[in-house]
């Protein structure tokens, strides 16, 4: 596997997150920059490095630049993923430009895709909703569309054009639970299912293309990890975009 890592201060946000960067194998002109948020865990919890180079051997997903972008900290997380616009800037004007400038034949690359799970499925959301058009797809596990009293969910609907974006959602058709008192100033009223599948409608009402995908699971890594081989083959596919 040929990665390496790098640390970036966010002037956006006033801290230095680690990233971890892989370089694809092939051709970097044919190639496409996929993020991963919540890099921490979806390397460490469900071993996408893996799963990636198990893809790209195999011939089923198209070679990548893969860039694994660490929360910071958990109290971080709070506060950057539920649509914090600072935190949108970051991946954009700094962490994308950053990687253009370390390595310059990544800009060849000819598509985008962002990558989160759960606060982070919500964030890359927003951020394909703040940047329209930056990232062809996006891939939202379990995204906590929930989250403000659904308030992404009726941005969306209220924009008067759709979003240049196709969108991945998964849910567990365990993930039922409402009223959830996260922390004390974090209220989950609506189920993480019901959240999702709001956002589903939304899209779809706007002509959005989404692959919806519901699991035997609830809010798990496990879950997430089974699902995530079928999100990377839809979002890269072989020659193409469809």
């Amino acid at each position: 596997m040929n990665e390496s890592v790098s640390k970036l201060m966010s002037a956006y946000l006033g801290n230095e997150r680690r990233i971890w960067i892989r370089r694809p194998s092939g051709n970097a002109g044919h190639s496409c920059v996929t993020v991963f948020l919540d890099g921490e865990l979806y390397r460490d919890r469900l071993n996408a490095p893996c799963i990636i180079e198990d893809l790209v051997s195999r011939r089923t997903i198209a070679d990548s630049w893969v860039l694994y972008v660490s929360m910071q900290s958990e109290e971080a997380r709070w506060k950057e993923c539920p649509c914090y616009p600072p935190f949108a800037k970051f991946v954009v004007e700094e962490l994308l430009p950053w990687l253009a400038e370390k390595y310059p034949e990544s800009r060849k690359a000819s598509r985008r895709v962002l990558v989160g799970l759960s606060y982070t499925g919500l964030a890359a959301a927003f951020i394909a909703k703040e940047y329209p058009g930056v990232f062809q797809k996006v891939i939202s596990q379990s995204g906590s569309f929930w989250s403000n009293e659904c308030w992404l969910i009726k941005q969306v609907a209220s924009m008067k054009e759709r979003l240049p974006t196709d969108f991945y959602l998964d849910v567990g058709t365990g993930e039922t639970q409402e009223n959830v008192q996260h922390r004390e100033d974090v209220l989950q009223v609506v189920s993480q299912i019901d959240g999702v599948k709001r956002f589903r409608d939304v899209l779809l009402k706007h002509g959005n293309r989404v692959k919806y995908v519901e699991y035997d699971g609830g809010h798990d890594f496990l879950c997430w990890q089974q699902t995530l081989p079928a999100a990377l083959e839809w979002a890269l596919p072989i020659g193409g975009s469809d």
